[in-house]
């Protein structure tokens, strides 16, 4: 009768783990000193009495040694593995064998999936017999060690399976570990490079938004780097698991159907040399437009970039290819991709699908955001964070979204206006302009602007002054007021003008005005003077502040009523001096300069503009400055006692006394 024969064949495996071996000790070296040892040495150590890095994440622990052991091992696995593939001698040889390449690709894989799979199952019983024997389970639970396993375990097959899939396309050894890690981060990649584009030919584009709000989720490398401060869902693990999969079978096939003697080359297979080649293309065309707008910051900058970009992607491509750097005269395959490229970059720099001109029908706007950036609307689910002894915890729930008619329709005259007016040249008195709109049919709206904000001033004032807007975008409508302590007044400029009001009458009478003073401001008024700050203490410990502008006159008759003003309220005795110049006179000096004050010493030795000593007209200036500088024809440098540097304030042309316009006439 005859024997069986067994599937598993002893050589293949020990001749895999005299090649690869040596990495499963490493890392299961490295994982040991990383978790269970590094945790051993903190929970005996009498000095230690948090253990912050342990509870919160396992990732935190020895996450740099973490991280390089995930995004190294198994890639080289994978290279080391596979590199008979790579070399002819060795690829001849192992498929003479009368054995299958299906069995020889498992066993390969098999054996390379034992060597991450170890060193992980043996740490994880490591750290559950420490969380057993040990006060481990004190600060975490027995799921976090197998969220920690699971994690760890899917992120080394799913970066392994890729650096398996990639040896079957290519017979370089070197290229596989280059384009293993290519593939990786591609999505991510691919996403910068192609937004950042659309930036620069779609007038409204919300570059920022997108590599802030969505970027990790484009990439596997991205994502596992972030696991340090944020684990991933079980939505990411399903897709990692079937790209695990998909890697799998796509490896399997190609080994199948992969030609011995395309050992040495850079890609095995025909059909997937101009991919190669065209995507390399495609890529280096996108950084060269990058660079060059970064570096240049001029538009046609950018196209000189594509052209130079691709170029250069193109015959290194080629040169890879052909492996010689004689291919210039490989030129026809070059014009072909720029007549492509060119009619598609058409179709988005005419805007033939009415991206830019697009603001929702009022009637299908649910709520509606307008602010100078997403932070504000994402922050931790619009609660606003504010400062504590136990860290940063959410009090004070600010909706941001606006809701009523009248503020929508604000919104959307707002946004009209931007697109009418059309993109403004650079410069930098830009202001951002965010526009967020929740549709009724529960897709989104996102336009990201810069623009001059004097030239739309009409259209910010019928947004600002509406009152959702006030109670959207300020604390103090959204504070108990049973729940202050105390409100503290700060001097902005000079140190130690403070005053405190702890009495309950006093705090409620004060935060009314200041909600009336907020209600009645106008969109001018906001760039106004603010000398000093209110803080307010919450019962909690927890802290907010409100800014007090000079325009605030019955608050600030308020404090003078209650004898608070005289302590707080900057006058001419806080400053050492005030110089005043006209804008116009000094413009190659403002352009040179850092910040507009390190100019006004030298100024102010020259006589070229006017120094102002008189008490009198030093309270009068105090009353009408503004932080608008840019729209300003004055400029007002100011050298508080006791500050080292001057600080810069705009004054305008009705707000300017005459001895000011006398004197700089």
């Amino acid at each position: 009768m005859p024997s069986k024969t067994s599937w598993i064949n002893k050589e293949l495996i020990m001749q895999s783990l005299r090649s690869v071996g040596w990495l499963g000790i490493v890392y299961f070296m490295g994982l040991l000193f990383a978790l269970p040892i590094d945790i051993l040495g903190k929970l005996t150590n009498p000095n230690l009495t948090y253990y912050n890095n342990i509870y919160e994440n396992l990732f935190k622990m020895q996450y740099p040694i973490q991280m390089g052991l995930l995004f190294l091992i198994p890639v080289l696995l994978a290279v080391f593995l596979f590199r008979y593939l790579h070399v002819k001698h060795p690829a001849d040889f192992i498929h003479s064998l009368p054995i299958k390449r299906n069995k020889i690709f498992h066993h390969a894989l098999l054996t390379g999936l034992g060597i991450l799979l170890i060193p992980i199952l043996l740490n994880t019983l490591f750290l559950l017999g420490l969380y057993w024997i040990t006060e481990l389970n004190l600060y975490i639970d027995a799921a976090d060690i197998f969220a920690w396993a699971g994690i760890t375990l899917l992120m080394s097959f799913l970066f392994f399976l890729t650096g398996t899939f990639i040896a079957m396309v290519t017979g370089l050894s070197a290229v596989q570990g280059a384009l293993t890690y290519i593939i990786l981060l591609l999505p991510a990649g691919m996403f910068l490079l192609v937004t950042f584009s659309l930036k620069q030919i779609l007038f409204g584009y919300p570059t920022e938004y997108y590599y802030n709000i969505q970027i990790e989720e484009y990439s596997p490398i991205v994502k596992a780097a972030m696991l340090e401060n944020k684990m991933i869902s079980g939505w990411d693990a399903l897709i990692y698991a079937g790209l695990t999969i998909l890697f799998y079978v796509l490896a399997l096939l190609l080994y199948k159907n992969r030609k011995i003697e395309t050992a040495s080359q850079p890609i095995t297979f025909k059909l997937l040399q101009p991919i190669f080649k065209y995507s390399v293309t495609f890529c280096a065309m996108l950084v060269g437009g990058m660079y060059f707008t970064e570096v240049q910051g001029q538009g046609y900058w950018m196209w000189f970039g594509y052209v130079v970009g691709a170029l250069i992607g193109y015959y290194v491509a080629e040169m890879i290819l052909q492996k010689h750097w004689r291919v210039f005269h490989h030129w026809k395959g070059y014009v072909v991709y720029l007549l492509v490229i060119g009619a598609a970059s058409f179709l988005f720099q005419f805007d033939l699908f009415q991206y830019e001109k697009k603001v929702p029908e009022a009637g299908s706007i649910k709520e509606a955001y307008v602010g100078y950036s997403y932070y504000d609307l994402f922050n931790s689910d619009s609660e606003i964070m504010m400062s504590s002894e136990n860290g940063f915890v959410p009090e004070i729930k600010r909706d941001p979204m606006l809701k009523e008619e009248d503020s929508i329709k604000a919104v959307r005259n707002l946004h009209k206006a931007i697109i009418n007016k059309g993109e403004t040249s650079t410069g930098y008195d830009r202001m951002p302009a965010f526009f967020y709109y929740k549709l009724e049919d529960g897709s989104t709206l996102v336009r990201s602007y810069e623009i001059e904000q004097g030239d739309l001033k009409e259209y910010y004032s019928a947004l600002y002054e509406t009152r959702e807007y006030k109670e959207a975008t300020n604390d103090i409508f959204h504070i108990d007021e049973e729940k202050i302590d105390k409100l503290t007044l700060h001097q902005e400029y000079t140190a130690g003008k403070t005053v405190t009001i702890v009495d309950p009458e006093e705090i409620k009478e004060a935060i009314d005005i200041l909600k009336k003073e907020i209600y009645n401001e106008s969109f001018d008024d906001q760039n106004r003077l603010s000398t000093f700050s209110v803080e307010v203490l919450l019962s909690n410990n927890q802290r907010t502040g409100i800014s007090i502008r000079n325009t605030y006159d019955e608050f600030e008759q308020w404090l003078r009523d209650k004898g608070y003003l005289e302590k707080i309220k900057v006058t001419a005795d806080d400053i050492d001096w005030i110089y005043v110049i006209d804008k116009k006179e000094h413009t190659r000096e403002l352009m040179k300069a850092d910040y507009p004050g390190d100019i006004f010493p030298k100024l102010k030795e020259q006589g070229t503009g006017l120094e102002i000593n008189e008490k009198e007209k030093l309270n009068e200036i105090l009353e009408k400055l503004s932080y608008e500088r840019q729209q300003n024809p004055y400029l007002v440098g100011i050298k508080y006692k006791g500050q080292p540097h001057v600080e810069v304030m705009g004054l305008t042309e009705e707000d300017a006394p005459s001895f000011v316009k006398q004197a700089l006439e």
